[in-house]
């Protein structure tokens, strides 16, 4: 038995008045799509069908890769003719098909599955999610649930309502769980050409399949995203239920007001936050940490009693009892090991930093590996760009490298070396050498006198 879900996101998004599918914009560093299909349990969908337009399956790609089937609506026909374009997809006669759209980010998987769960019990053949929105700017864009005797008898469109049938409270979220027989037998009496999914309840109740709604109180897990005004609410709300449940697990926010951290954060009890932060993707913060104030950490991992001020860092890890920053960066798979200082305006790209080495000030590390204990004086570079192509620097343990020295790479430095400061290296240094490698200073007594700005 095969259980499907048909994601909705052929939208445009044209009231965000801009160039991205309104499904692939970012909460949070998140596309929007994605919050919805985290959401499902893989244990009970086996496959997932996503239905866009011709023109955002590389957006889309980007996003899922094959963790879904796409399927593209040639027209944008309503979100009926969404459904029906993926109905080829549904081989399997037998098992359920849940139908959701990917602008609502803050569904529950808890109570996504207690929904599938109540229509599989009841052994109903066509189940829909329905919600009560208390405020009228809210639920006026929604469809109404229209009711007769307490049995649900259709949905009706806000646009087309009645005004007795806009008083009506409870609306449709938008989402069905269905049998996949019923869905296809459905489609053979739904209107061709532009059609709204909401009326396979009116053409359902016609034939006689039995049809249920799942009434939720949590109102807030239903609330779409049409413009970036929707999605700023949207995205606080993620951002205060994050932050309350970190706050409650013993990790110190300081002004949580300012403070972003991304759903999929984990955070240990222990952690000190200070305002202005931002802590998203699967970054893992350990007890000890102190991030902030006005730092980012993306995707990062940072080890235990580790210290980030003032610093960007992003796809990295960050050892033990190592301080980064202020005015730091570290990309693009840098890792750093324990007892190490990342300084004021350092970069670290791609690269390797063994225990104890200080990094203090104004250096620039790119695609390199650099042993324990190592010291970097103030304006050193590692030269790793020949204009066409990245190349490796490797230093050894116990290395001084003075102030203001250029490693060209590719190139070795072994351990226990020396480096003279104001040094440009193009050769490799073997173990405990001293390297030199400038041009001897000239001093000429009483010339400076030439020179109009030593008079007076």
């Amino acid at each position: 038995m095969t259980n499907y879900a048909i994601l909705l996101a052929a939208g445009e998004g044209k009231r965000m008045k801009v160039d991205v599918p309104k499904c692939a914009h970012l909460i949070l560093k998140k596309p929007m799509a994605q919050y919805v299909y985290d959401a499902i349990d893989k244990d009970i969908i086996n496959e997932f069908l996503l239905v866009i337009n011709p023109n955002t399956q590389e957006k889309f790609s980007a996003i899922f890769a094959n963790a879904v089937n796409y399927i593209i609506q040639e027209q944008h026909l309503g979100s009926g003719d969404a459904v029906r374009s993926a109905l080829n997809e549904i081989k399997d006669s037998d098992g359920y098909t849940l139908i959701l759209p990917c602008d609502v980010p803050l569904i529950n998987k808890n109570e996504i599955n207690d929904f599938i769960n109540t229509v599989v019990k009841n052994k109903n053949d066509l189940g829909v999610i329905t919600t009560f929105f208390d405020d009228k700017n809210d639920y006026n864009r929604y469809g109404r649930i229209v009711r007769n005797n307490g049995h649900i008898e259709r949905i009706q469109e806000a646009k087309d309502a009645t005004n007795e049938e806009l008083n009506i409270k409870e609306v449709n979220t938008g989402i069905y769980f269905v049998k996949n027989n019923v869905l296809t037998e459905i489609f053979k009496y739904m209107a061709t050409g532009k059609c709204y999914l909401n009326t396979i309840i009116e053409v359902a109740k016609k034939i006689g399949f039995d049809i249920c709604t799942y009434t939720s109180n949590n109102s807030d897990y239903y609330a779409d995203v049409n413009d970036f005004y929707t999605l700023s609410q949207v995205e606080q709300k993620i951002k205060n239920t994050t932050n309350r449940m970190h706050l409650m697990n013993g990790v110190n926010i300081i002004s949580p007001e300012t403070v972003t951290i991304s759903s999929e954060v984990i955070i240990e009890p222990g952690v000190t936050i200070y305002p202005n932060t931002f802590i998203t993707g699967k970054s893992i913060i350990h007890t000890g940490v102190v991030v902030g104030p006005d730092s980012e950490v993306h995707n990062s991992e940072i080890f235990s009693k580790a210290q980030i001020r003032h610093s960007l860092v992003s796809d990295s890890k960050v050892g033990e009892n190592t301080t980064v920053g202020p005015f730091a960066h570290l990309r693009n798979n840098t890792d750093v090991r324990a007892n190490c200082r990342i300084g004021n305006f350092v970069e670290l790209k791609n690269s390797f930093v063994d225990d104890g080495t200080k990094i203090s000030h104004l250096t620039y590390l790119g695609d390199t590996t650099c042993g324990k204990n190592v010291n970097w004086g103030c304006g050193c570079v590692t030269v790793n760009y020949d204009g066409k192509y990245k190349h490796r620097t490797v230093v050894g343990d116990n290395v001084f490298i003075g102030c203001n020295t250029n490693l060209i790479a590719p190139i070795n430095v072994g351990n226990n070396v020396f480096i003279a400061a104001g040094s440009t290296i193009t050769e490799d240094i073997p173990d405990e050498a001293f390297s030199i490698a400038r041009t001897r200073q000239v001093t000429k007594e009483d010339y400076a006198k030439k020179y109009s700005y030593t008079k007076k």
